[in-house]
């Protein structure tokens, strides 16, 4: 390995799980949750949530834009009787943020943000109860309050999600699996590998990929240089973009995702009456009775074979399964994976200089439809 920082925060980080219990406590009569929040103060809650839904007690909405139908839809189903909204922000001062938290503020609230922030300001002009936002980066924000909270809000066992993930932060200066993939895929980059193809071959795993695009593209796409990570779920993605894959430019590798096992075991099953189907040579009834996972498997093994056939460079990850220690260890791989990619390519991993002009732009132009500029 090369030498690297020391760790960031975010690795020795440890969250305040007696307050996070307490919060579930104080809430737990609300069986409905809506997260307002963008970029890393979402992602991660969103793949727990998904990945992890069979722990989860409540229902929970996700509210990240300021579309007013969606906002509509979002107040016509949700009642304050039985809704707990948490506000999420670490800057606080996200214009659409504070234009998203206003339409709720007749609802029970919590608040997650900085020390000094417009959103703590109104927090505590209405009183409402805020939750200290660390001093980390959203993005890398998975094993801290801004995503623990929400989750133990809805049941999931949190001290072992943490327990995942710390067990692959302390390989922070040792060789393991996300330095690898992340070495490799620097050096595909140098070779003109400019795209990252992202098939998910696990429905509930899907959601975690809006977290690893972030990862990657404000964690290292700076300086003229990083990837574009492509995310799609599988095998639905084989019907439009594994054309692009075996079949466009050549500067395109495979990063696959998938898990070893699933909560239900399913068989393909058809009618006695319909054994005699031809496909493909062979009859229905030489498909009747395979398990659904068989399936899945071999859609992605055969994606992944067809790739070696092309020549094309890729690499595969799955998790053992869905259970809290392994999607712990599964969000602190990519967390990894994106300081070591900036390492690497000589750039910040924690700073996002380009995404801050088109918010300045946009505030300007609220000012300008109230006559003020």
């Amino acid at each position: 390995m090369v030498d690297l920082p020391d760790a960031p925060e975010f690795v020795g980080y440890r969250p305040n799980f007696e307050l996070l219990e307490q919060y579930a406590n104080k809430y737990r009569q609300y069986q409905k949750l809506l997260i307002i929040a963008h970029g890393g103060s979402l992602t991660t809650f969103l793949g727990y949530y998904h990945a992890l839904r069979s722990e989860s007690k409540k229902d929970v909405y996700f509210l990240s834009t300021v579309d007013p139908d969606y906002i509509a839809e979002l107040k016509a189903e949700l009642r304050k009787e039985d809704t707990l909204v948490v506000s999420i922000s670490k800057s606080g001062e996200n214009t659409t943020h504070l234009e998203m938290t206003a339409q709720f503020l007749d609802y029970p609230m919590v608040v997650v943000t900085g020390k000094s922030s417009p959103l703590r300001a109104l927090a505590e002009k209405l009183k409402l109860p805020i939750i200290e936002h660390p001093p980390i980066g959203g993005r890398y924000t998975g094993m801290t309050e801004v995503a623990l909270l929400p989750a133990v809000l809805v049941g999931i066992n949190t001290q072992i999600l943490y327990r995942g993930a710390k067990e692959f932060y302390n390989l922070y200066n040792k060789d393991n699996l996300a330095w690898k993939a992340a070495s490799v895929f620097s050096q595909l980059e140098q070779q003109g590998y400019v795209d990252v193809f992202l098939p998910f071959y696990a429905h509930a795993l899907f959601p975690m990929s809006a977290l690893i695009v972030q990862l990657c593209h404000e964690s290292f796409g700076k300086n003229g240089k990083g990837q574009t990570y492509l995310a799609a779920e599988a095998p639905e993605s084989q019907h439009h973009t594994n054309q692009r894959f075996f079949g466009g430019p050549k500067n395109i590798a495979g990063f696959f995702v998938g898990s070893d096992s699933f909560h239900h075991q399913i068989l393909s099953r058809y009618p006695t009456q319909a054994h005699s189907v031809q496909i493909k040579s062979h009859s229905l009834f030489d498909l009747n009775n395979i398990p659904l996972e068989v399936s899945l498997k071999s859609e992605l093994e055969g994606t992944l074979e067809d790739a070696r056939i092309h020549g094309i460079p890729l690499a595969y990850l799955s998790i053992s399964g869905f259970n809290a220690e392994e999607l712990g260890r599964f969000v602190a791989f990519w967390q990894l994976y994106a300081v070591y990619s900036s390492v690497l390519r000589g750039v910040d991993p924690f700073d996002q200089p380009q995404v801050e002009n088109s918010k300045v732009i946009s505030f300007n132009k609220r000012l300008q439809y109230k006559g003020l500029l």
